[in-house]
């Protein structure tokens, strides 16, 4: 092997200039953050908290366990750390399942004898009680059902200077049970929606019967339905009653719940290590107080945050909330517009702003939305509370995801999604201090998808 005194030299002043250019500060590109390291200790501390916490129902001893644990995750990066607790229906959609099947059978029963009155007031107690659950978290039905103690808990890491805004990273730590799930036309009969036809024809009928019974000089007086009318009643009351008793009484256990929500845990406990660092380095932000929250009660319809946003809104100064739930596949990511069962919007622009923020970085996160009974996300409460949020997810409709089941364990996600999910998130964090505009579309990005989540 021979040396040439040219190529030598050549070695020898690529040596000095790369000395040269390491002396100086070198400027990142302006849409650029790399997380490999933050994305490795993400995975790692989910590995961890599936190891040390079981499945953890809603308001149960091993939520309010994990909420403590993270607690003392969350003390690790800053002093601020505050546990809460409120009473909520741990069991929410199971008793609304079962206030279901007692309304159907006692519309039936009252079809079947010929009180169609008081068939058709029971329907629309019903009809109300659920609408106002989707809409509005509340309905008259919630003060016969048990409540239990759920524990959120938050850490703080303020700016440097005077707040002038908040950012939010949330997620939860509470798990959902595990789903009996079905395929094809079997699964379509047995789903919500069946269920709800069945209950609305139901319903529609006792109303025809009642009309029926006006018009023909027959009220208020007790006659038997036709044999046409009483078959259908049944039917229909069969349709309803079926998929509700599967859905309040076939459940076999909770999940692991790695990937929903441990996934964002692990992620919102990064980043809180991150800018507790960075502020120790002497680059903390400037005017925007940093809030890390983990819930309870997100798998029985978010009653946990919706309880937290109400009591901490003091510590929330112009605030925006982007929470984390379900770190699955790294392209099934989507930054959602629409929530609460497809009844709550939360804030397209600052979906499509995080969208915007990803594609800069080289990332496909399009915006996405939750459509009618597809479920909901912290997000909701969130924006009920008025405030800008958006849920980062990798539960998408068509897509197979271990969500719900008992194979949600730490393998089942993405390293990948941590990394990119917590480039945006710091960067989010990073602009807003900056006072950055961003004035995107709200449809910006929108491809139209619907994302199903849990059901409460």
């Amino acid at each position: 092997m021979g040396f040439s005194l040219k190529g030598i030299g050549k070695k020898i002043a690529e040596g000095f200039s790369r000395i040269r250019r390491e002396g100086k500060p070198q400027a990142e590109p302006a849409e650029t953050i790399h997380t490999p390291k933050l994305s490795d200790e993400a995975a790692e501390l989910l590995e961890r908290l599936c190891r040390e916490l079981g499945p953890r129902p809603a308001a149960s001893p091993g939520s309010r366990n994990a909420a403590r644990c993270i607690a003392g995750i969350f003390s690790s990066f800053t002093d601020d750390v505050t546990l809460t607790s409120g009473r909520i229906i741990p069991g929410l959609g199971r008793w609304m399942a079962i206030s279901r099947i007692a309304a159907a059978a006692a519309v039936a029963f009252l079809m079947m004898i010929g009180l169609p009155l008081p068939a058709v007031g029971i329907a629309a107690l019903f009809l109300f009680s659920f609408s106002a659950e989707l809409m509005r978290k509340h309905n008259p039905l919630r003060c016969l059902f048990p409540t239990d103690d759920a524990a959120n808990v938050h850490a703080v890491i303020e700016p440097e200077g005077q707040v002038e805004r908040t950012v939010v990273f949330s997620c939860h730590h509470d798990t959902a049970p595990v789903s009996a799930r079905g395929k094809g036309k079997a699964a379509l009969l047995l789903s919500l929606p069946s269920s709800l036809a069945g209950f609305a024809i139901l319903s529609l009928l006792s109303v025809a019967e009642l009309t029926a019974d006006i018009l023909s000089g027959g009220f208020p007086g007790i006659g038997l339905p036709s044999f046409p009318v009483a078959a259908i009643a049944m039917l229909s009351a069969v349709m309803c009653i079926v998929p509700a008793a599967r859905e309040a009484f076939g459940r076999r256990g909770y999940t692991c719940g790695a990937g929903d929500d441990l996934s964002g845990v692990a992620a919102v406990s990064v980043l809180g290590r991150y800018f507790a660092r960075r502020r120790r380095e002497g680059h903390g932000l400037a005017s925007t107080r940093l809030v890390f929250v983990s819930f309870d009660g997100e798998e029985c319809g978010a009653q946990g945050s919706a309880l937290w946003f109400r009591d901490n809104s003091h510590i929330l100064i112009d605030p925006v909330v982007l929470n984390i739930d379900g770190l699955y596949d790294a392209d099934d990511l989507a930054f959602l517009s629409q929530d609460g069962n497809g009844l709550v919007r939360l804030s397209p622009e600052l979906a499509a702003r995080c969208s915007m923020m990803a594609s800069g970085m080289g990332y496909t996160i399009p915006v996405g939305r939750i459509g009618f009974l597809g479920g909901e996300t912290d997000a909701a409460a969130a924006a009920c509370s008025g405030i800008a949020s958006t849920t980062v997810t990798a539960m998408a409709p068509g897509t197979e995801t271990a969500a719900h089941t008992e194979e949600d364990t730490p393998d089942k996600v993405s390293p990948e999604a941590f990394s990119r999910v917590l480039s945006v998130a710091i960067k989010l964090a990073e602009d807003s201090d900056r006072k950055e505009e961003h004035h995107e579309a709200e449809r910006l990005l929108e491809n139209g998808r619907k994302y199903r989540l849990s059901r409460y």
